[in-house]
């Protein structure tokens, strides 16, 4: 609903006295110096309910957070003002989207920078709303199972932006805690786990580490050491997920597909390498170049009797083994 010349006259007079927080007014005294001023310009005077409501439109139609404490009411910036040009309705969206699909990370710091900023541009009107269980939910952002590793983020994070050294106390699965001296590069979300790519000092290597399996982590004055032979663009190039040797070469993988599974495999290709040498209405025949991982093999064999792989040979027979041995659990 566009704003009137009436409700906009007094947006502008409660806007003056809520940006004065050295004298924070109550509802009443706000009615009060509205009316007295209303009165003077020969407009009608309003009741204590219609300011309540003005301060409520206020929030959601301009950036400005209004507090209410002890029954005053005033600007949580000092800097706040309707005079500042407020969000449209479509920007607002656009805001709300975002801040849904950054709930993946509530409850971390990052998440709460994120929301302080979108807070001081939005007044808090949306972000209001993720904590409103009544609104509708139309976005659904998949929920973390387990420990994720995200209680890392931040300290990750800016070590990387910083280019600092960490030491992390890292247990790896069944084994004793390590500590290793880490020159950060990349962090990776993956199936709601998060990962992080880093030099080793104490190894020489650029190795991938499980955040959810850091145990502590401390600063250090080592010096930052950058792998040349490392590329945040190249890294996963050739990853089904996240895993692979490290300077390990991919390899080009050719498969063929029975007819159910063509329109899943056209609508979802399975790596962004996917060339597509052959496709009829019985069959179709791609190529990949990926890393020979377990994520590979897993892949392959979740695909049952609907797929053959052609090429390479070894991974052919690889593949052949397992499905052996899987009869053979059933026989």
């Amino acid at each position: 609903m566009p704003i009137n010349k009436n409700s906009l006259r007094r947006y502008q007079l409660i806007d003056n006295l809520l940006r004065n927080r050295k004298k924070k007014r109550t509802i009443n005294e706000i009615t009060e110096i509205v009316n007295e001023q209303l009165y003077n310009d020969g407009e009608k005077k309003v009741t204590q309910r219609t300011i309540y409501n003005d301060i409520e439109n206020m929030m959601e139609r301009f950036p400005v957070n209004i507090i209410k404490s002890s029954n005053q009411y005033y600007y949580e910036d000092e800097y706040d003002s309707i005079e500042k040009k407020p969000l449209t309705e479509q920007e607002k969206s656009i805001l709300e989207m975002a801040i849904i699909t950054f709930s993946f990370f509530r409850g971390t710091a990052i998440f709460e920078k994120f929301n302080d900023v979108v807070t001081r541009i939005m007044a808090g009107s949306v972000i209001r709303k993720l904590y409103n269980d009544e609104d509708k939910k139309c976005i659904q952002i998949g929920e973390v199972t387990g420990d994720s590793g995200q209680e890392w983020l931040d300290t990750l994070y800016n070590a990387i932006i910083n280019e600092n050294c960490l030491k992390i106390h890292y247990k790896a699965y069944n084994r004793e805690t390590k500590v290793r001296t880490l020159c950060p590069y990349l962090l990776k979300e993956y199936r709601n786990k998060w990962y992080l790519v880093a030099y080793v000092k104490e190894i020489g290597s650029t190795n991938l580490f499980k955040l959810f399996r850091i145990q502590k982590i401390e600063p250090t004055d080592d010096v930052f050491f950058k792998d040349s032979s490392f590329s945040s663009e190249n890294y996963f190039n050739y990853s089904l997920g996240v895993f692979q040797v490290n300077g390990q070469e991919p390899i080009k993988v050719k498969m063929k597909f029975s007819k159910p599974l063509i329109p899943l495999i056209m609508e979802n290709k399975i790596h962004s390498t996917m060339e597509v040498l052959q496709i009829t209405d019985e069959e179709l025949i791609v190529t990949v170049n990926v890393y020979d991982t377990v994520e590979l093999k897993n892949l392959i064999l979740s695909y049952g009797q609907n797929v053959e792989v052609i090429e390479p040979n070894s991974l052919r027979q690889n593949i052949k083994e397992e499905l052996i041995k899987a009869y053979q659990n059933y026989s």
